[in-house]
């Protein structure tokens, strides 16, 4: 009852805010609010924000503690914005998202969509991964997302139709028709974003990542394997204040083995260092305070 009480208030809270976040200028929104807000988190957040900063000091030991701090600062300054840009998701037309966002290599995108089997569009949590999706989505070209359900209905409900609204499809992880879903769209030829910098409860591999083994989703290597997929990486950067860059590389390919445990592996550890390589050229804006090691090898095998 009282849990019920708390995730309306949580809701009626986020949707008042996002109201009046639609009148404020969108400039000021984003480098104003974003940014006062997000500096904010970095102090009252203290253990994200420690994290951060040690998670950044193992994965770039020659930088010093003056460095790693203001990194640790910009990356939570990035979630900020990134919080504000998504509340401003209904005021986004086609016409405003080109103002402020633009796509490197959009023939690869092309280029794979034209073969038919369908394309698996890696990313991570870099930049914005939601204003990519949307500039894809603006491409004229179908584009679904693998997202994981939030907890509150209704919040669920408000972040499903920002995507929806930038005709981006969401397939959540979670539902029990999630793996038709996934082979639905690939069959029809459509696109399939996904995230796999993150340690998370889904099935996976341990690869390297920042020399140090992570525990990464798999599901983007099997279904690439199993359908003959394209693999394309798409990460977003920011430029400036408020605009968006997303590169396009790919196809991400390796030579099959035949044995397809190892293929996984190879193919998603290629995948992983295609990723770790953007967000070594713009560390302040990947997710330093997620867990990202978490699980440990030793762990998994124990428990297996």
């Amino acid at each position: 009852m009282i849990k019920g009480i708390r995730r309306k208030i949580y809701y009626y809270a986020a949707y008042v805010f996002s109201k009046i976040v639609l009148i404020i200028p969108y400039r000021f929104s984003i480098c104003g609010l974003g940014v006062f807000f997000g500096r904010l988190a970095y102090y009252v957040s203290l253990s994200a924000s420690i994290r951060a900063k040690r998670n950044l000091k193992r994965c770039f030991p020659n930088k010093s503690k003056k460095e790693i701090t203001a990194i640790a600062k910009q990356v939570f300054v990035n979630q900020g914005k990134n919080f504000f840009e998504l509340a401003n998701f209904p005021r986004m037309d086609s016409a405003f998202l080109k103002s402020i966002s633009s796509i490197d290599n959009v023939h690869l995108i092309r280029e794979a969509v034209n073969k038919g089997k369908g394309v698996l569009f890696v990313s991570a949590h870099t930049g914005n991964w939601e204003i990519t999706a949307a500039a894809v989505a603006d491409l004229g070209v179908p584009v679904n997302v693998v997202a994981k359900k939030i907890y509150i209905k209704e919040l669920n409900e408000m972040l499903v139709n920002y995507r929806v609204g930038k005709n981006v499809s969401v397939i959540l992880r979670d539902a029990p028709d999630t793996a038709k879903k996934l082979l639905r769209a690939l069959k029809k030829g459509e696109i399939i974003a996904m995230l796999i910098d993150q340690d998370t409860k889904v099935p996976g591999v341990f690869v390297n990542f920042f020399g140090r083994k992570a525990w990464t989703p798999s599901g983007l290597a099997v279904l690439a394997l199993r359908t003959g997929a394209e693999i394309l990486i798409g990460i977003d950067q920011r430029i400036g204040d408020y605009g968006h860059k997303t590169i396009v590389k790919g196809p991400v390919e390796i030579e099959l083995s035949g044995d397809f445990d190892k293929d996984t592996l190879n193919l998603t550890q290629k995948a992983s260092l295609e990723l770790e390589y953007y967000i070594r050229k713009c560390p302040e804006q990947w997710v330093w305070f997620h867990e990202r090691w978490k699980t440990r090898e030793e762990k998994t095998q124990l428990s297996g």
